[in-house]
């Protein structure tokens, strides 16, 4: 009666899971099964391989848990009492990412436990990108790469276009993904047709009257570590393909101090991660 299990299952998933042992929140946890990639007092990122058959498939499992009794009063109003869990707020955003076209991870399962009302654990499982890279592994890595300055010239123009095009699509349907740095988009094989979003649980389709500051703090995120790797003309030029406008007009000159108003105090941390320097903790939120 106090205790409250629940277990989410996409259609198509469940016999996957049920080969791995994987069928509800008791079986994931006892678990350890595929490789740690990150781990906290809280949290655990896990990258598995599940089988069927002759075919197999890349999941990734993200396990909250309550570590101190302070993370339930913190959280209370986000989920661990009241409102979606951190699991279930995924889960629900990456699905409808990808009813409306966007790239993302495919959501496989979520769960969560609660006693008495409270959330103790949960869990997430997604299926993994193909050959994923991140884009500030793309940006550092293989945009500084040798090659003639016309193919160097044609891909950060690609990229640039195509994260312009993404972007605004995701603002079309008033969704503000809250979290949208370089190191939450991943390219697939290296490529630049699709940008695929990960973790969305922060992000919620904005209330009417903020949607100018909804856009400017996604738009913030990105612009953060730019001005060390793109050209001002360059950061223009997709600040013009995302309005998709010819020139700035006084609109667009405001929501674009309002950016740059932003992305000062993110500048150091990002462009530190955006490097592959260890960085210290510290927030770098954009708050509506």
């Amino acid at each position: 009666m106090w205790q409250r299990t629940k277990t989410i299952i996409t259609p198509g998933w469940a016999d996957w899971l049920r080969a791995a042992g994987l069928t509800d929140l008791a079986s994931l946890y006892r678990s350890e099964a595929g490789d740690v990639i990150t781990r906290t007092g809280s949290t655990e990122v896990r990258r598995l391989r599940l089988s069927l058959g002759d075919e197999t498939r890349t999941v990734f499992l993200k396990k909250y848990w309550v570590s101190r009794r302070s993370q339930l009063w913190s959280g209370a109003l986000r989920g661990t009492f009241l409102g979606r869990s951190k699991a279930r707020r995924e889960y629900e955003n990456l699905a409808r990412l990808r009813l409306w076209g966007l790239a993302a991870p495919a959501p496989v399962a979520y769960g969560e436990e609660r006693v008495a009302g409270w959330l103790l654990r949960s869990f997430l499982i997604s299926e993994g990108v193909p050959d994923p890279v991140p884009l500030q592994v793309y940006i550092r890595d293989e945009l500084s790469a040798p090659a003639s300055l016309a193919e160097t010239r044609g891909r950060r123009r690609a990229l640039l276009d195509g994260l312009a095009r993404a972007t605004r699509r995701l603002h079309e349907h008033r969704f503000v993904h809250h979290d949208y740095f370089w190191r939450n988009i991943l390219l697939s094989r290296g490529g630049l047709e699709q940008f695929f979003l990960i973790d969305a649980h922060k992000g919620r389709t904005w209330y009417p009257g903020e949607a100018r500051r909804a856009r400017a703090c996604d738009l913030a995120a990105l612009d953060a570590a730019a001005p060390a790797f793109f050209r001002r003309t360059e950061r223009m030029r997709f600040f013009l393909q995302y309005r998709q406008r010819p020139r700035l007009d006084p609109a667009a000159k405001a929501l674009l101090r309002l950016i740059l108003r932003l992305a000062a105090p993110m500048r150091g941390r990002q462009l530190r991660r955006a490097r592959g320097e260890n960085t210290p903790a510290g927030s770098n939120a954009c708050f509506l």
